[in-house]
């Protein structure tokens, strides 16, 4: 296990071991185990589990979970989190809908590591499911099986590379920060009637992908393999700047690069009529004031 790597279902498998009798036997381990991969969550491993044993602290020497009036049981139970999941709130029992709701989680996993709002998200996500969503119902499952405040961000990322098989749609929440307003509501299925695809620049990032790519190909030994790859680069290089040429990206370019020029301006001296004149001339009377319908 890497140093400090975390589940971000830990409370629930704090909740799933202090249901064993001897939680810290490897045959138990192998249970809990199979138990969450039947749910697609991570246990991490039993060294992980042995860590989360040790920080539970000594269970009461009367451990009754069960019993809410049991004040000792009901004090370890809190001071671990886990009192609610051994009586269940509304909240929880919609958490646990949700846990078994496949396709619900793909899509409210990457919102729960946004900035988004639990109340917000519920609201979004109700069409995609029979589960009458909550606010309270959002935050327990996000407590219990995907916990943003357990990983750092550099953890979040070094656990997401390693993760994205279990959910396709974790990789969205890799991608570069610029593209994630515009890039994971599409991903996710939620982008309202407003929302657009500019496959322009969609184009052009991939082509920016395959010349690096390019590039890196450069240094490498002149085998066949090398090769077709820079030609693979070459194709999708070539296509995306037809793409792009379709669309108004080319047109950018261009406008960008008349923005460079400015019109000259005749910064001579005016001379004034009376120096070309010497003050021989007639006026007119009229100026700038011709009347518009008069014939000339």
């Amino acid at each position: 296990m890497r140093l400090g790597a975390r589940s971000p279902s830990e409370f629930y498998i704090k909740f799933l071991l202090s249901r064993l009798e001897y939680p810290g036997e490897d045959d138990a381990h192998d249970e809990l185990f199979k138990h969450l991969d039947g749910l697609a969550l991570d246990g991490m491993d039993t060294g992980y589990l042995r860590q989360l044993i040790d920080e539970m602290g000594p269970r009461p020497d009367e451990f009754e979970p069960a019993n809410s009036y049991h004040k000792p049981s009901r004090t370890w139970l809190k001071n671990n989190r886990i009192f609610d999941m051994w009586h269940p709130t509304a909240p929880i029992r919609e958490s646990q809908l949700i846990l078994s709701d496949m396709f619900l989680r793909e899509k409210l996993e990457p919102l729960l590591l946004s900035s988004m709002r639990p109340a917000t998200i519920a609201r979004k996500l109700r069409r995609f499911t029979s589960i009458a969503l909550t606010n309270k119902g959002v935050v327990s499952y996000g407590h219990y099986f995907w916990n943003r405040g357990l990983l750092t961000q550099a953890q979040w990322v070094e656990y997401l590379s390693g993760h994205v098989g279990a959910n396709p749609m974790r990789q969205s929440l890799l991608t570069s920060p610029d593209m994630v307003p515009q890039h994971l509501p599409w991903v996710i299925g939620i982008a309202g009637p407003s929302g657009t695809f500019d496959t322009a620049e969609a184009a052009a990032r991939i082509a920016r992908i395959a010349f690096k790519h390019a590039i890196e190909l450069e240094h490498k030994a002149a085998t066949v393999d090398t090769t077709i790859s820079l030609r693979n680069s070459m194709v999708t290089i070539e296509k995306a700047d037809k793409v792009m040429r379709r669309s108004d990206v080319a047109l950018r370019d261009v406008l960008e690069k008349f923005q460079k020029f400015r019109m000259k301006t005749d910064r001579a001296k005016i001379i004034d009529v009376q120096q070309l004149t010497d003050g021989n001339f007639s006026h007119s009377g009229e100026g700038t004031d011709v009347d518009d319908e008069s014939d000339f």
